[in-house]
């Protein structure tokens, strides 16, 4: 009985421990949207948008992914699907580019606190995930994933 409730009492912490980031992030997120900053957000990331060739509004949850890892921008992502309307195709690509570049600040501070360089992941992690992200969006044209919203 023990073991039960040390699992739940776990699994509480870290869900509460992923609220108490998430939930300011989304309310964030909100006033960015009441006053219109993401829109100039999204303008500011247009190009890297065009060049990744996802819908423009789907940048802020890529920056989110990059600095903050793959649970944040997971949040942000659903919280851009749900305000935004962003296709499937663009969310796929998102999702492709930050499971190879996420969290790049934390773990550039790991990498080099165990003596690794850290240029040269940064920079192989950032072509990766273009290349990778690039590769797949020729695959998967804007016409073969349907155009209806998540």
């Amino acid at each position: 009985m023990d073991i039960v409730l040390n699992i739940i009492t776990d699994l509480a912490s870290f869900i509460w421990s992923i609220a108490k980031i998430l939930i300011p992030i989304m309310i964030v997120i909100e006033i960015f949207k009441d006053t219109k900053l993401i829109d100039k957000l999204s303008d500011a990331f247009k190009p890297i948008s065009r060049f990744l060739t996802i819908s423009e509004k789907s940048g802020i949850s890529l920056v989110f992914g990059i600095i903050f890892g793959l649970t944040i921008g997971a949040g942000a992502i659903i919280q851009s699907v749900k305000d935004y309307d962003i296709d499937k195709r663009s969310i796929f690509l998102v999702t492709m580019f930050l499971s190879m570049f996420h969290a790049v600040i934390e773990d550039t501070v790991i990498y080099s606190a165990v003596g690794a360089n850290i240029f040269v992941i940064l920079i192989a992690r950032i072509i990766a995930a273009v290349s990778i992200t690039l590769i797949l969006s020729s695959f998967v044209k804007k016409n073969e994933i349907e155009d209806n919203k998540v």
